[in-house]
């Protein structure tokens, strides 16, 4: 599994650098604008670029990511050069299960990182105004705007960054098995591509009521996230057995 693992990675370095190194360029952007700020007004427009730019990567590279990881399994199941990976003496439960570890790792880096930068960013453009004891209070409310049931703490953060990252593996893990239907089952069919975009979008419809099914009644919004998160790993669990299933019985070789 370890050496799958570092297969994996080596197959996906190339976006996951290109993501770092825009979001270097965006990153230094907001810093030579905050230095000259007050002087420069340079550097006022290199804050109203940066800023919203800064806030576009961390979100779209992080689906990225994740798009990627379902393209390089489409490409291992559709040319000769990726399915040598099945003449591998790995059955398909690992080779999968490595994909899947390796996205889920990828994500969770890669959330971590946006995080801390754009903690350390909006710490350093509150601190140069003398504000960043308000900083806190002033998302809090925003929060509460949004749900006045939401209580922001090192508790409900966790909580809510659990759901995302589950929500997330479960969208990776349908996608997968889409994928895979339409490699294994679907392939030269005509309508093809839109038979695999209708049972992703089944997928999903499903795991949306199971997770509304069992969330229960007057419960708080923690709660209600904790519930969405196991639903979600479950869900990515069952999708993870289907996918490598029909890759035993229908792609190797």
């Amino acid at each position: 599994m370890k050496s799958l693992l570092k297969y994996e990675f080596r197959k996906t370095w190339m976006a996951k650098l290109i993501v770092l190194g825009i979001t270097a360029v965006a990153e230094l952007a907001f810093l030579i604008g905050l230095a000259l700020e007050n002087n420069d007004k340079t550097g006022n427009n290199l804050l109203m670029i940066s800023i919203p730019l800064l806030m576009m990567i961390a979100m779209f590279g992080v689906i990225f990511i994740g798009i990627q990881s379902v393209l390089t399994l489409h490409r291992d199941m559709n040319t000769k050069q990726g399915y040598m990976l099945y003449m591998t003496p790995r059955n398909s439960y690992q080779i999968l299960g490595a994909k899947f570890l390796e996205n889920g790792l990828s994500i969770v880096l890669a959330s971590a990182v946006f995080f801390l930068l754009g903690m350390l960013d909006v710490s350093l453009l509150f601190g140069k105004y003398g504000e960043l004891d308000r900083l806190w209070d002033i998302v809090n409310q925003m929060l509460k705007t949004l749900n006045s049931q939401i209580d922001l703490n090192a508790g409900a953060f966790l909580v809510l960054t659990v759901s995302m990252l589950a929500s997330w593996l479960a969208t990776v893990a349908m996608a997968y098995l889409a994928d895979i239907v339409s490699s294994a089952l679907l392939n030269g069919k005509k309508m093809n591509m839109l038979i695999t975009f209708i049972l992703f979008i089944l997928l999903s419809v499903l795991m949306n009521w199971l997770q509304y099914r069992f969330q229960g009644q007057n419960i708080s919004v923690s709660d209600m996230l904790l519930i969405r998160a196991g639903i979600a790993f479950l869900y990515s669990v069952v999708m993870y057995f289907l996918s490598a299933y029909m890759m035993d019985h229908y792609l190797s070789v």
